[in-house]
Formats: C-alpha cells, sequence, structure tokens
C-alpha cells in the first residue's frame, strides 16, 4: 500500500526531504491516487490505468474522455514538463496486462 498525499503539496514537501527537490510532480489533485512508486532516480511513477480511474471517479468523466483527456492535456505534455526538472514524471501502461 503506498501513502496516500491530502495534497500535492505535501507531495512536494516529502519529495524535498528526500533530496528530490526537481523531482516533476503532476499538479493535477485527482492524480495523487495514481502514483505507483518512486524510480530509483528519483522520478515520479503513475499509473496511466490509475489516472483514468482518478478522473472517472473524481471528475465524472466516462473511460473514454478521461483518457482522451490524459493523452491529450498530461502525456503530450511530458516532454515540456520533463524538461522543467532533471527527473522527469514517468506514466506507466501495462500494455501487456492480461485481463
Amino acid at each position: 500500500m503506498f501513502k496516500m498525499f491530502k495534497d500535492v503539496k505535501e507531495l512536494k514537501d516529502l519529495l524535498n526531504e528526500l533530496e528530490y527537490k526537481d523531482t516533476v510532480v503532476f499538479e493535477n489533485p485527482s492524480y495523487l491516487k495514481a502514483i505507483i512508486g518512486l524510480s530509483d532516480d528519483g522520478a515520479l511513477c503513475y499509473s496511466y490505468e490509475k489516472m483514468i480511474e482518478c478522473l472517472m471517479e473524481e471528475d465524472g468523466m466516462d473511460y473514454e474522455g478521461a483518457m482522451e483527456f490524459i493523452d491529450y492535456n498530461t502525456i503530450r505534455a511530458l516532454p515540456y514538463a520533463s524538461s522543467m526538472g532533471v527527473r522527469p514524471v514517468v506514466v506507466y501502461n501495462d500494455f501487456f496486462k492480461e485481463e
């Protein structure tokens, strides 16, 4: 089980304590529940499927709408967001997961 953060500030404070001050963090508070870990080099790892679930639960989107929102507003912005810090965000999508 992962620690649940009450807000983005709490997450950033923890990263600062761990000396990962330059780790890029998604500012959308809906994605806090989608964090699945921290890489060896300090990059935050988010689950693509959990990001979709968060938008569906918290913002009332349907699956396709949440997926389109993430692809357009988040995935497309990764190169830009990653250029803001030396530890870019990782979005994990388990394409090979068996249903």
